[in-house]
């Protein structure tokens, strides 16, 4: 009985790689229509003629660029398929490891199955993923140093008389004043001369009766102009005194001055996810393919969308895109994978009518 459950799960995982292996090489699989493949896929192909306008050319540059970012989906899509391919493998492989090790020991048979059941309950055995748990760390950035600065010096206005011109002294030549004035000369002496005259006998004839009177003849002055020398001429000696002039300055009263600052070491704090426990094999609740119908499909189609996971069409079909987004959902929250258990449908707050339990 051991021998047959462990070549069954040997087969089982076999077959779940030969398929994946198979699907990534498109060989006898259908292909559903949600995803892209590389038949898909529009090749670039040249271009015979050069484009005659510059719009022609913007529109080749965005077929272009739509063609790069289909390329770019495509190849995301297709490395979202190869790991979920290789976690189906790891987890056929620690069936496959389970397996071994339950006919290692036949004690230990009865251990691995689900404790605690009760009747008319179903379980599944599914891959729980590996629990971790973040940390925070101060990592030093830069050591602690000092800083040299040089504080500016301090001054303060003030006001100070500076010598444009020295004192100088000067000679002046001044001349001599001259003014006119009139003055009168004597120009003929006072004297006296003899004049003939008239007397009581006249002459009768020319040798008698002359009279002669002597007669007193002032003295005769002129008026002249003259000029006469007022000041003489003379040497003055002027004294300039010096000229200043009051300017203001800057008057340093503080020199420059060298101050040290410390500068502390700077820390930032960095997180990362540390791994407490390792992924395992574990059994848990589970629905049945027969209490499975399409009313609980949609309502977890709905979570999913909602919760930005892509199911496909909202068809309340378990499809492969909806069971892909499924494993997406439990592998990011946390959640057994593998199924749809009862820890799934409680974490998405979906109930289940206890008749279909």
């Amino acid at each position: 009985m051991i021998q047959k459950r462990l070549g069954l799960l040997v087969l089982t995982g076999l077959l779940i790689f030969s398929v994946g292996c198979a699907r990534l090489l498109n060989i006898g699989t259908t292909e559903p229509a949600d995803e892209i493949y590389e038949k898909d896929i529009v090749v670039n192909k040249p271009i015979s003629q050069p484009a005659p306008s510059d719009i022609q050319s913007d529109d080749l540059m965005q077929q272009q660029q739509i063609q790069i970012e289909r390329l770019r989906s495509a190849l995301n899509k297709k490395e979202m398929t190869i790991q979920e391919y290789k976690k189906e493998l790891e987890i056929a492989t620690l069936k496959v490891q389970e397996g071994v090790k339950m006919g290692e020991a036949d004690s230990a048979t009865a251990a691995q199955l689900p404790p605690n059941a009760k009747p008319g309950e179903c379980y599944a055995r599914v891959y729980s993923s590996p629990k971790y748990k973040t940390i925070s760390k101060q990592v030093m950035i830069q050591p602690a140093t000092e800083e040299i600065k040089i504080l500016p010096a301090k001054y303060e206005w003030a006001e100070k008389q500076v010598m444009l011109t020295e004192a100088t002294t000067e000679y002046k030549e001044i001349p001599a004043v001259y003014k006119w004035v009139s003055e009168k000369i004597l120009v003929k002496e006072a004297h006296t001369i003899w004049k003939k005259g008239r007397g009581n006998i006249e002459r009768i004839d020319n040798a008698t009766g002359e009279v002669m009177c002597m007669v007193h003849v002032p003295p005769k002055y002129k008026t002249v102009k003259k000029r006469i020398m007022v000041s003489p001429a003379r040497i003055e000696e002027i004294n300039k005194p010096a000229v200043y002039k009051t300017i203001k300055y800057k008057k340093m009263i503080l020199p420059p001055q060298k101050q040290v600052v410390p500068i502390p070491a700077r820390y930032k704090t960095i997180t990362k996810k540390v791994k407490i426990a390792e992924g395992q094999m574990t059994w848990k609740r589970t629905m049945c393919e027969t209490n499975i119908d399409r009313n609980l499909v949609l309502k977890i189609q709905r979570f999913l969308r909602k919760d930005r996971y892509n199911p496909g069409p909202v068809d309340g079909i378990l499809g492969r895109q909806t069971r892909r987004a499924l494993k997406s959902f439990q592998r990011d929250k946390g959640l057994a994978i593998g199924s749809i258990t009862y820890q799934t449908l409680e974490f998405m707050n979906i109930k289940v009518d206890k008749k279909k339990k």
